[in-house]
């Protein structure tokens, strides 16, 4: 198993939200110095605005002898302008999707700033960038970027909903993965739409809070990644979740992005920059880990994978000692969470990835502040959740409508394939998570998959999604699925206007879309023929 870590600190030039008085520059020679004297590589990620100066330029020269430097692709007010275009903006760097991101702007548009940004760069260090970053890039950016700058890597943020106004939601969870070319957060399944160029997810989700965090808030939770600004603050917390991610599961690789943004100032991330570092350092010298620039990651990727590879993301206890354990498996056709709380067990998540779905930016720019980039749903437990009504949405292992209690969890996995065994009073049920689908084989009479969730927040009929933003965007923007039926052995959804559906090739489907086991089987195969 190949461990990965990516160092990435990305570099704006301003900060002009109110309240706030940081040192922006700050950040970056402390993380430089920190990484010097730790002996490890990394990357930074410049905003046009920091490129463009040269006290920034200088603070940055100090590293170049053994770190990369790249591309973070915000827009701004200085970048607009050099094409020629007319800034909207409130500030001369605005967050809000419509100005602040490629997406604000028509496809046309967003080349002529990614024209812009690489010309710069090459001019000031003699070459094109060969990664790139921001929280979101278009699938007409990425195909641009790598096609004609063959730029090796981008990253891109981690699923949440609604935070900063940034909802993506049923991606690929961790690792990195082939984007389509009509939608970046979805997983290519064919050469012909594929997007050569790898994208990694940052920030270091964990596999049980992160996912909904915003629904539960669980205690001492702030905000569940390795962001050092974050929970990565928390000692704990960095104990806790580092062992989690490389616990030597993954399939494929296992991976992991720590750095951060300087505009949120060294007082604030100081102390997780300075707990994590030493920890990559000693597991890259004890041979447990690879730090690597986000390039070099890209290039080995697209040398190991010329597809798209199955991977895992576990954790076998809570950060407190819970007894709750998590199996996030995804590959280019789906991805799923199997979820145990003190013994029941249920499908959190299960999305469908289908390279023809376009995302919603591919042919005309966003003209909201908040924007969306999503998969095809079939459950999340999120999103369905009803808290009021005291509905915890999820796919659950039932018999006679009440979910069944487990007295073990068991997890292996090899090849492409992860599989969990359960036991109980009733007896066992194993679940296969593979390429094509979910399958299931027990021995428990009556085994049921019954979907449990709030109709409302399903179909979007019960109000503002508003309460998944916060402070710095006041909205959230969210599709919905609008139709459901069974067609002989298929479940068909309607989402934003794209059909699709799973067939049930074992099992019987009823009338509340629940499905049981037949001769102690069932099968749900989800990858598209």
């Amino acid at each position: 198993m190949k461990n990965i870590i990516n160092i990435v600190n990305f570099v704006r030039g301003v900060e002009p939200r109110p309240g706030r008085n940081i040192d922006l520059k700050l950040p970056v020679r402390e993380q430089i110095r920190i990484m010097r004297e730790q002996g490890l590589t990394g990357t930074f990620l410049l905003q046009y605005d920091a490129l463009i100066d040269p006290e920034f330029r200088a603070i940055i020269d100090t590293c170049r002898d053994f770190c990369e430097v790249g591309m973070w692709l915000e827009v701004m007010q200085p970048l607009v302008e050099a094409i020629g275009e007319e800034w909207r903006g409130r500030y001369a760097w605005d967050w809000y999707n419509d100005v602040g991101f490629l997406i604000g702007y028509e496809p046309e548009v967003r080349l002529r700033l990614i024209d812009e940004c690489m010309r710069k760069f090459k001019e000031i260090y003699g070459y094109y960038p060969e990664s790139v970053g921001s929280w979101h890039v278009d699938a007409v950016s990425m195909k641009y970027l790598s096609e004609k700058y063959h730029v090796k890597a981008c990253c891109i943020c981690r699923d949440q909903v609604g935070t900063d106004g940034y909802t993506m939601q049923g991606g690929y969870y961790n690792q990195a993965y082939y984007p389509s070319v009509n939608n970046m957060f979805c997983p290519a399944q064919t050469e012909e739409y594929r997007i050569n160029m790898p994208v990694f997810r940052m920030l270091g989700s964990d596999p049980i809070y992160a996912y909904d965090f915003q629904v539960f808030k669980y205690e001492g939770i702030h905000c569940p990644t390795l962001e050092a600004a974050q929970d990565g603050r928390n000692d704990d917390w960095n104990d806790w979740l580092i062992p989690q991610i490389f616990s030597g599961n993954g399939l494929s690789f296992q991976y992991t992005q720590i750095g951060q943004e300087n505009s949120f100032g060294w007082p604030r991330m100081g102390h997780g920059i300075e707990y994590q570092f030493p920890i990559a350092k000693a597991m890259a010298d004890r041979g447990e880990a690879e730090i690597m620039t986000l390039a070099d990651c890209g290039k080995w990727y697209s040398e190991t994978y010329k597809d798209t590879p199955a991977a895992t993301l576990t954790a076998m206890c809570g950060w407190k000692g819970e007894d709750t354990r998590s199996v996030w498996y995804y590959n280019k056709n789906y991805r799923t969470n199997l979820l145990w709380e003190d013994g029941v067990v249920r499908l959190r998540d299960l999305y469908l990835f289908d390279e023809r779905y376009n995302e919603l930016y591919l042919t005309k720019r966003c003209d909201t502040h908040a924007c969306q980039f999503r998969n095809l749903p079939v459950m999340d437990g999120e999103i369905y959740t009803n808290l009021e009504e005291n509905t915890i949405a999820g796919i659950y292992f039932s018999v006679d409508g009440k979910p069944v209690h487990w007295d073990s969890f068991a997890y292996a996995e090899g090849g492409d394939t992860a599989t969990v065994t359960l036991k109980g009073s009733l007896g066992e049920a194993t679940v296969t998570c593979t390429e094509k689908g979910i399958s299931i084989d027990t021995t428990v009479e009556g085994l049921t998959l019954q979907p449990i969730y709030d109709r409302d927040n399903a179909l979007g009929t019960g109000g503002s999604a508003d309460h998944f933003a916060n402070h710095n965007n006041s909205k959230t923007n969210l599709n919905y699925v609008t139709a459901c039926n069974v067609v002989d052995r298929e479940i068909r959804f309607t989402f934003d206007g794209f059909d699709y559906g799973l067939t049930v090739a074992k099992g019987q489907i009823g009338e509340d879309l629940s499905v049981l086991a037949e001769q102690g089987e069932i099968a749900l195969v989800l990858a598209r023929a």
